[in-house]
Parts: C-alpha cells; structure tokens; sequence
C-alpha cells in the first residue's frame, strides 16, 4: 500500500465523518454508526500513514525532512 493509499483513507474518513454530523444535527437515523465507521476510517488512515513514515525513507524525503 501507498502513502497516497493512506492519505486518501483520511480523506475519506473526515468525508464520511462530516456526513455523519450533517445526519447528527439533523437527527437522522444511522449518524451514530456512521460517525463509527468515519473514526475506523481516520485512526486506519493516520496508523498506515505512520507505518510508512518510519519504515520507508522515501516518505521521509516526500515530507522534506
């Protein structure tokens, strides 16, 4: 998997988390799992981008470090 992979997993997970507080604050139903699963999302996301982040050195010269 890619560092873009992993970006675009957080993407999609602040998405869908700002889906899940527009059902929130409309009090549709659903917006408690949705939130759920936008928080999977997120913590995959930032998990796989540190991943790479230590283990590769090209991520590093991506980052300008």
């Amino acid at each position: 998997m890619k560092t873009k992979h992993a970006l675009i997993i957080l993407a999609m997970g602040y998405l869908v988390y700002f889906a899940g507080l527009s059902y929130k604050l409309t009090h549709w139903g659903s917006g408690d799992s949705i939130l759920i699963v936008a928080a999977v999302l997120k913590i995959l996301g930032v998990v796989i981008f540190l991943i790479k982040l230590f283990t590769y050195p090209k991520v590093r010269e991506f980052l300008n470090w």
